[in-house]
């Protein structure tokens, strides 16, 4: 590497072996790998916190980053993009990201675990790369106490397990609260996911403010044949019976049952045998105030199931659209500064949340009703 003779000695280490190294990623672009040898030497960032700052024709998606080596760097200024749903990315897209990261930044392109794309830069780059990127058919936002970018999983494109389009979700809403995105107004950020079943490959439901699930709400489809084949090729039936969180599986020595008052409509049983599918009653549960963040009274939060089905017709995603809008509303009229999600939520309690938006109360929000301490 160029600075092998300042002593680089950690980021050497993370040169060796097979495995793909951030640091060769780093050490071919314009990064200051001084600051990552410095916190790696250090035992912490060599940033400081940093925040969201105000750029001329840009009011949000613009980010920096405080440098506790101003001598190496000064700050660390970045552009945030919102990816398309799904992190679906043509090449052609990915040639523009890296000519505007080698053109206006660092030579260097952040894919997030939030979903959006982050590009280093300067400050005076940021307006002329936001144009290039507007040419390439993508933009910035999702900074501040704004709606983040909408994220989803890989859905019908590649996956079998998928129970509804979920990037055509999130570009729906994504295209319907773009200016939710890119001009910050509410009492704290939002974030917000869609996954295509409850699998949750993307875990939407632990850590994301708004969630919405694919769902079915008829039983489990059985095809007999397939199930004699899975058998004959050394399936263990027990195994799959045992393995329903409910006990709603039951097998006759010849045939394979279902309870319906049992059944959760999860995807265990679906997931270890092919001979069952998804219903084909299907739409979308809204889970609301999932959070890793520490942050706020109740800390990490797992996010409440408020209304378990919102049936999807014809791709017609409107009426999720108008809940999303009705509660961001709500949420901004009543919430505290910086309050997020989950902490109003627990504040005010699901069910007047319920109440206020004109729900009716489903008893599957509620895992255990009589030790729960929202039922009024």
């Amino acid at each position: 590497m160029p600075e092998e003779d300042q002593g680089f000695s950690y980021c050497r280490k993370l040169l060796k072996g097979p495995s793909p190294s951030h640091v060769r990623e780093l050490e071919k672009s314009r990064y200051p790998l001084a600051m990552y040898e410095h916190g790696l030497t250090a035992g912490e960032s060599a940033y400081e916190h940093g925040g969201y700052i105000n750029i001329p024709e840009l009011p949000s998606g613009v980010g920096v980053r405080r440098s506790g080596r101003p001598d190496i760097i000064e700050e660390s200024a970045y552009l945030r993009i919102l990816q398309p749903a799904g992190g679906w990315l043509a090449a052609d897209t990915l040639e523009a990201l890296a000519f505007c990261a080698e053109t206006y930044g660092k030579g260097l392109v952040h894919f997030t675990s939030g979903g959006t794309i982050e590009i280093y830069t300067t400050r005076e780059q940021m307006v002329p790369m936001v144009r290039e990127l507007n040419a390439a058919g993508l933009d910035v936002g999702s900074t501040g106490n704004d709606l983040r970018c909408l994220t989803a999983c890989c859905g019908p494109l590649r996956c079998d397990a998928a129970l509804i389009d979920a990037p055509a979700l999130a570009t729906y809403l994504g295209q319907r609260f773009i200016d939710e995105q890119q001009y910050p107004g509410y009492p704290q950020k939002v974030k917000s996911g869609i996954a295509g079943c409850p699998n949750d490959c993307i875990r939407a439901m632990m850590q994301k403010d708004h969630s919405f699930i694919g769902v079915y709400r008829d039983l489990p489809q059985i095809d007999d044949e397939i199930l004699a084949s899975w058998l004959a090729d050394g399936g263990d039936i027990s195994v799959l019976v045992s393995s329903c969180p409910t006990g709603a599986l039951a097998w006759t020595g010849s045939t394979l049952i279902i309870d319906p008052e049992k059944c959760w409509h999860c995807m265990v049983c679906i997931n270890l045998c092919p001979a069952l599918r998804p219903g084909r009653e299907r739409g979308v549960a809204w889970v609301v105030g999932g959070k890793y963040g520490h942050r706020g009274p109740q800390g990490p939060m797992v996010g409440y199931v408020l209304v378990p089905f919102i049936p999807i017709k014809d791709e017609d995603y409107a009426p999720v659209g108008d809940l999303f809008g009705a509660f961001l509303e709500l949420w901004a009229d009543n919430a505290r500064k910086k309050e997020r999600i989950g902490d109003f939520i627990a504040r005010v309690g699901p069910l007047w949340v319920l109440k206020e938006l004109g729900l009716k109360t489903e008893p599957q929000i509620l895992i255990s009703p009589k030790r729960n301490g929202f039922q009024r």
